[in-house]
């Protein structure tokens, strides 16, 4: 029987079953009813399924059934779905996507823009369950598993099922044994497992926040500990993630001394007079804590004993009737397993083995003789790769002008660490840096050896790799480092942007491009640059103590005296404020947070004060709030483009009527810099380029700049940035 004279919805069930069945589908739902008798069948298949209730946005209730070979995925999807309106919203469609085992690609560009012209042949695009991305590399890779087992689906149909349809009869009880290919049983679309957990049948599994796998770790603590944030069993079958990891630290403090040490880490018990039980299981501990150290590191944790109790139960998180808390993970390794020296294989060219070249110790300022430059009794390498596993949870997929950006690249199929068996998709994550334009690629298994220690890393599908340390360092980090206290990641804590009238949710408060830390930085630099260089009465002054040696940037290598500067306000007494050419540099970058090392090659990360700072410049506070004055009549004067800007870019303005326009290019002392437009000028829409030259057309420095246009009587200006 030919293919054309089977009825597509009655085939198309059996290949979905066989794609499940093979594990190219980790989930697969069936939108049509299916009587008992299939539904039995499709059990007697090793199929897990369930029957789920939805509604319609007429509130009509349907039914859908879902199978799959695993109880977890079906379970996952009758707890986030059950009872749910139907819906196709962003967040719904990527769910279903990835757990149906959808590229991630496709994904995505189904959301922004649905079924755009792709370069799959029409015959191709039908037998998938998915509409293609253009050019998506997973698709093209998974195409010949479709077609081997929708052949053999539809030979299997025409010989078993398709008769006895005709015929009324039952159903075969077994699929036939022969697979398309061997491989295929393995295959597995990890994407499809980002939702494809559920949370662990215990009775003392609390559920955290940002949990994607349902694994009790949240986005951050599965970077830090190396694990998939998409997989909740990447480290063993038995437990998942969260419950590995738990009880892996628990056996950690058990096993610490109790007396001080000076050179491993160690515990104190504080017993107290008194119980606390136990709101999951009721179990009676006492009510004190235990405080675990490294001395070398001078970091301390205090966890108390009911925490200790979930932990040795598999959870991080606790419940007591005295305390209600997590462990702090990220603390708790730096202490207990900052890194694991099995995970650090040998590296070529590493003269004292830290797991870095001499080359990259030297871009680094390490000493590539000592594989423990600092003394904090971990190798170079492996406190280099803590710093950056510490940056992943922090990076956006959405890319802006001041931080880098991160993008995950899955693909179908997983591999295995060599090193500890764990198991990771088989993609890789993408870095993209706007300050120096660097792209930089690592597999998933390298994320998970970062975090380990190692930027070298070998698996069973991408063998004996290596990261580059530096590349990766310079690709990951801007001089817009990351603080504490940022809800919106601008470079301002949430007071800060309330003392200096900011938006504390809203990285740009007034849309003009420049997020608000670097806007107010760069704001006092203008200021800095501006002040007499000699004391001056009732004024700001500036007294420069230049040296003979230099600094180095970590981050871009420019060299950078090592002396300093003093800030000196008379309304503020007779102190002064220091401000080393070195913040000085970050802060020209526009952040006010600044890292390095010094001559002792010790690493800091250290902050100017912008409210400190802004007192020593007389620079008010409150400034910032979006304009409240009458907006011209007879004019619009839009924002430049691009903004930030390096070497030119564009303002655009239009006119209601025939007038006299002038357009000035100020600093931020507002002195003039440039006159772009002094004549008249008819109704329209204008615009005019800047390429960031003075009225002498000499290139200015990096700065925030106004430009302001007048037409008639009518002003106004706007903020821009310009960085060389």
């Amino acid at each position: 029987m030919s293919q054309d004279q089977i009825k597509i919805n009655e085939f198309e069930f059996y290949y979905l079953v066989e794609l499940t069945r093979q594990k190219i589908k980790p989930l697969s739902r069936w939108e049509k009813p299916l009587s008992e008798t299939t539904h039995r069948w499709l059990r007697r298949q090793g199929f897990y399924v369930d029957i789920i209730p939805r509604k319609t946005l007429l509130r009509k209730q349907i039914f859908e059934t879902i199978f799959s070979k695993s109880s977890r995925y079906v379970d996952l999807y009758h707890n986030k779905f059950s009872n749910t309106p139907l819906r196709k919203d962003p967040l719904t469609q990527k769910s279903e996507g990835f757990l149906f085992g959808y590229p991630s690609c496709c994904v995505r560009q189904f959301i922004r823009q649905p079924y755009i012209l792709n370069n799959l042949k029409k015959a191709d695009q039908s037998i998938l369950f998915h509409w293609a991305c253009r050019d998506c590399r997973a698709t093209y890779e998974l195409l010949p598993y479709y077609n081997s087992i929708r052949r053999q689906a539809l030979e299997w149909y025409e010989q078993e099922i398709r008769p006895l349809v005709k015929a009324g009869g039952g159903y075969k009880r077994r699929f036939p044994k022969k697979a398309a290919v061997a491989a295929c049983n393995a295959l597995w679309l990890s994407t499809g497992a980002l939702y494809g957990q559920t949370p662990p049948d215990t009775t003392h599994f609390i559920p955290v926040s940002n949990d994607f796998d349902l694994d009790g770790l949240d986005y951050a603590e599965e970077f830090y500990l190396g694990t998939a944030y998409t997989n909740a069993f990447s480290q063993t079958d038995e437990k998942n993630d969260g419950e590995f990891w738990s009880t892996f630290f628990k056996s950690l403090v058990d096993s610490l001394p109790t007396e001080e040490q000076s050179d491993q880490p160690y515990k104190i018990e504080y017993m107290m007079k008194g119980i606390e039980t136990c709101q999951k299981c009721g179990k009676e501990v006492n009510m004190g804590y235990i405080t675990v150290f490294n001395p070398l590191r001078n970091l301390q944790l205090d966890i108390p004993y009911i925490g200790l109790h979930y932990m040795e139960s598999g959870c991080f998180s606790y419940w007591g009737d005295i305390h209600k808390a997590r462990v702090n993970i990220d603390t708790l390794k730096k202490i207990l397993f900052a890194y694991d020296p099995k995970h650090i294989l040998p590296v070529k060219e590493d003269s004292d083995n830290d797991g870095l070249t001499d080359a990259e110790e030297d871009s680094l300022y390490l000493n590539p003789s000592d594989p423990d430059t600092d003394k904090d009794g971990l190798p170079d390498g492996a406190e280099v790769a803590e710093q950056l596993i510490r940056l992943f949870p922090k990076l956006k997929e959405e890319a802006d002008s001041i931080h880098s950006s991160i993008s995950f690249n899955s693909v179908w199929g997983l591999e295995n660490c060599t090193v500890c068996g764990s198991t990771h998709n088989m993609g890789y994550v993408e870095f993209k840096n706007p300050e120096n334009g660097r792209t930089y690629n690592i597999h998933y298994n390298g994320l998970h050896a970062l975090a380990h220690g190692s930027f070298a890393y070998d698996g069973t599908t991408n063998p004996d790799q290596r990261a580059d340390a530096v590349k990766l360092y310079r690709t990951m980090k801007t001089h817009m480092l990351f603080i504490d206290n940022d809800s919106d990641n601008d470079g301002l804590t949430d007071d800060e942007e309330l003392y200096f009238g900011y938006n504390p949710d809203k990285a740009d408060t007034d849309d003009d491009g420049i997020c608000d830390g670097m806007d107010l930085a760069l704001s006092l630099t203008g200021i800095m640059d501006g002040l007499p260089n000699e004391p001056v009465a009732d004024s700001p002054y500036i007294i420069h103590h230049y040296t003979y040696g230099f600094w180095n940037c970590l981050l871009c290598g420019e060299p950078i005296n090592m002396g300093y500067m003093e800030i000196f306000n008379s309304g503020l007494g007779s102190d002064s404020l220091h401000v080393s050419y070195y913040a000085y540099h970050f802060l020209k970058k526009g952040s006010f947070a600044y890292e390095g090392r010094t001559g002792s090659e010790q690493w800091f990360e250290v902050r100017i004060d912008p409210i400190g700072l802004s007192k020593y410049l007389d620079y008010p506070s409150e400034i910032h709030p979006a304009s409240s004055e009458k907006l011209p009549e007879n004019f619009i004067l839009k924002q430049n483009y691009p903004n930030p800007f390096n070497p030119s870019t564009t303002i655009q303005y239009y006119l209601s009527n025939k007038s006299k326009v002038v357009l000035k290019v100020y600093d931020i002392r507002g002195q003039e810099v440039k006159t772009l437009i002094n004549t008249n000028q008819s109704p329209g829409d204008k615009a005019v380029i800047w390429d960031g030259t003075d009225n002498n057309n000499r290139t200015v420095s990096s700065g925030v700049y106004i430009y302001k246009l007048q037409a008639g009587n009518e002003k106004q200006g706007r903020k821009m940035l310009f960085l060389r």
